[in-house]
């Protein structure tokens, strides 16, 4: 059996944990006394001094079992002797435990003295140890350190040994402190306090990164408990066009998104309540406020009702491609009355309302295919980066007619294909199955994303035109799936261009029924036709009310 066990990459003494886990098991156990921690110490020195790895181990049980307070005092006294100081401790819990050479320690001992002196009961050494397996460990927020790796470092996600990637981070242009216990707002610091500051109840450690700035992380070490826990949050001393163009494009991960931001509608708004984070706001919006699908209207339901993906496809990253040809605004305190003026940059509709003193609201407008505007909105005094929400509508600046020749030449470049439809014919559904918000440049580009994507369906046209060029494009040929579905989905638009027509919404009646009976109160209705390709029409079809059990299909009749 291996000597060590490995926790969070700290090698730690087998037979300790073990005999831990068995001191707490079993009913009515949960706590290790005086005596068991006793022995469990008697165990690890066994007639020798002890050793780095049993003392390190002898630290983690005291952070993440429960010991009694007899058993806390006791053990603490064993491990911190007289002789050791607080910078050597620091030393080698930082050097040696946790392998960080080059970490840069800014740590007095006045202030881990001034802690100490607040009634702490657990030693310094299991507090800093504390501090770093919550930067390694906890992952509360979007913007804690483990987070933001995970997001922006693909190898994180390459390799079993994520420690060691979060450590490598640690040990290059990084930089820890702890937070004095009477630190105010008005002191001057090399970082930003956190959102609330509680020396009667925790140690506060931050970390600043140059990989990350300006964003700073946080740890939160329980004076009396073994707990720990660790967040991030947009330094204010940053300038305003750092934490907008980082929280944009460096950490929400819009690189092409624009915004419309004035520094005094900041500034007006930030006096609304105290210590509000505009950065941590507005990473919130895009972050998650986007990505949000709960709302009535969201955003999500618009992009399955405009874009049928191919099922292997999640859709946020359609929602993220729209979302990063957006405009992002920040939504004035006076924006109603702008509005009504006619001098807003981004007029809200009458159907919203907003609680301007409790939440940041952001406008985001998507002009890229159809015109679709986002309302954003976070809490002002939240600090997680985690809740948001957003509802959507469509504000077409173009005609119908305009938008759906977009589709067809810019988006699928179909230029050649011939497009019918009738307006009357289109309204007249919505009005009789049902008026949801879907735009009929929406369907178009569902039908032509079902015939060019639709390989589930036998006899669709993917899977027609697969088997007629069978011979010059060969699935048995292709390593690579997406290869083998661009090349057929290239053939079905050469046909498209060439002999194409596709007829929007022919009238539903006795006479013109679908062929396989779909009902037009649950499906809108299109038919495509290439001549070179079939003399038949292929129909598809599309459910009026997406879900994941439903998707757009096409058949040839």
């Amino acid at each position: 059996m291996n000597y060590y066990k490995i926790i969070g990459g700290v090698r730690y003494d087998r037979k300790l944990i073990e005999a831990a886990d068995a001191y707490t098991q079993g009913r009515g156990e949960f706590r290790i006394s005086l005596e068991e921690i006793q022995a469990l110490y008697h165990q690890a020195t066994d007639g020798h001094d002890i050793t780095v790895i049993e003392h390190n181990t002898l630290l983690y049980i005291s952070k993440h079992y429960m010991l009694t307070n007899k058993a806390i005092t006791w053990l603490s006294e064993q491990l911190q002797t007289p002789e050791e100081g607080i910078s050597t401790i620091t030393e080698r819990v930082i050097r040696q435990m946790f392998e960080l050479p080059t970490l840069r320690v800014e740590i007095g001992e006045e202030t881990v003295e001034q802690y100490l002196a607040g009634g702490e009961t657990r030693n310094w050494e299991a507090v800093l140890q504390g501090a770093m397996e919550a930067f390694l460990h906890s992952s509360q927020g979007q913007l804690s350190f483990v987070a933001c790796v995970a997001r922006h470092d693909r190898s994180y996600h390459e390799t079993n040994d994520q420690i060691a990637v979060l450590k490598s981070y640690l040990d290059r242009r990084a930089h820890l402190f702890l937070i004095p216990p009477d630190s105010t707002a008005a002191d001057s610091r090399p970082y930003d306090l956190p959102h609330v500051l509680d020396p009667t109840n925790f140690w506060t450690f931050v970390l600043q990164l140059q990989d990350f700035e300006p964003v700073e992380f946080f740890a939160f070490v329980h004076r009396v408990q073994p707990f720990q826990y660790s967040r991030g949050q947009f330094s204010k001393k940053a300038s305003l066009e750092k934490t907008i163009q980082a929280a944009v494009q460096q950490f929400a991960r819009f690189s092409q998104m624009q915004w419309v931001i004035p520094a005094n509608e900041i500034a007006k708004q930030l006096e609304i309540i105290p210590q509000q984070n505009f950065g941590n706001a507005l990473f919130a919006a895009l972050n998650t406020g986007i990505f949000n699908q709960e709302s009535s209207n969201s955003f999500g339901d618009f992009v399955r009702q405009e874009v049928w993906p191919d099922p292997d496809t999640d859709i946020s990253e359609n929602m993220r491609e729209y979302a990063n040809t957006g405009v992002l605004h920040l939504i004035p305190i006076d924006y109603r009355a702008q509005t009504d003026a006619g001098t807003a940059w981004f007029p809200v509709p009458e159907q919203y309302s907003f609680w301007m003193d409790g939440e940041w609201v952001f406008g985001l407008e998507m002009p890229w295919k159809t015109h679709v505007r986002l309302m954003l909105t976070t809490p002002r005094d939240g600090n997680d980066g985690d809740t948001a929400w957003n509802e959507g509508f469509i504000d077409d600046q173009l005609s119908i007619g305009d938008r759906l020749q977009q589709v067809v030449t810019k988006e699928f470049n179909l230029e050649g294909m011939e497009l019918r439809y009738d307006l009357d014919v289109f309204e007249a559904q919505r009005q009789q199955y049902g008026p949801e918000w879907r735009h009929l440049p929406g369907l178009l580009r569902q039908a032509l994303n079902t015939l060019l994507h639709d390989y589930l369906t036998v006899n669709s046209m993917f899977n027609v035109v697969a088997k007629a060029h069978k011979e010059e494009v060969d699935q048995a040929v292709f390593d690579d799936p997406k290869a083998f579905h661009d090349a057929i989905g290239k053939l079905i638009s050469d046909h498209l261009r060439t002999s194409g027509v596709i007829e929007m919404l022919p009238e539903i009646n006795d006479e013109n029924v679908f062929p396989f009976g779909e009902k037009g109160e649950d499906h809108w209705l299109v038919r495509a036709y290439a001549g070179n390709l079939a003399d038949h029409y292929f129909w598809i079809v599309i459910p009026r009310w997406p879900n994941e059990d439903q998707r757009p299909y096409n058949y040839i009749d």
